[in-house]
């Protein structure tokens, strides 16, 4: 059998050839779970996470100019089913007080944006250590990391500050409910 054959035989096999004569493509044949991978693996990050798609796709405002004002929805609903799908993740409010304690610590006015930008990549860091430790889920690493490619201002910062805050204190509270909820 020659070469040509040989590659004509593996594809109707179904099977990949590991090379091919040169100037001619070996046709390759996806098998059943290599499309399952590959459509996987073409997911938006969105998909794998409980962050809504138009999250933060407007910035942190409403209204312009002196009429500006963090959007409610933010520091309310938004905050609370974040903190509501990181509570049914496995994450305890106390694993983001370290994580909000040096967001806060951040947000001086005498501070420039990349030392406050710097604050939210070190935040990152600590957010996937705890991932790590299965102490937090990958909900809170995409959440960190879309606030951080939000922020292109100090008020900006200032509004992922509240926002991250908000999804902290909604999160002591579901964890509350869900511990007197243990008790009865």
């Amino acid at each position: 059998m020659d070469k040509k054959q040989k590659i004509k035989t593996a594809a109707e096999s179904g099977t990949k050839t590991p090379e091919a004569p040169q100037g001619m493509e070996a046709p390759e044949v996806a098998t059943p779970s290599e499309t399952a991978e590959a459509t996987e693996a073409t997911k938006a990050p969105e998909a794998s996470s409980s962050l809504p798609a138009d999250y933060l796709s407007e910035g942190y405002y409403k209204g312009e100019g002196a009429a500006r004002y963090i959007d409610p929805d933010l520091v309310g609903e938004t905050a609370q089913r974040l903190a509501q799908d990181l509570a049914t993740g496995g994450m305890k409010q106390t694993a983001t007080n370290s994580i909000l304690r040096e967001l806060k610590r951040a947000d001086k006015k005498t501070l420039p944006l990349d030392a406050k930008r710097g604050a939210l990549a070190g935040a990152i860091v600590t957010a996937k250590q705890l991932q790590q430790r299965h102490r937090a889920p990958g909900l809170l690493v995409d959440l960190l990391e879309r606030n951080q490619a939000t922020i292109y201002s100090d008020a900006d910062y200032k509004a992922a500050v509240k926002h991250l805050i908000a999804v902290g204190v909604y999160l002591g509270d579901y964890q509350q409910q869900a511990t007197e909820g243990a008790k009865k």
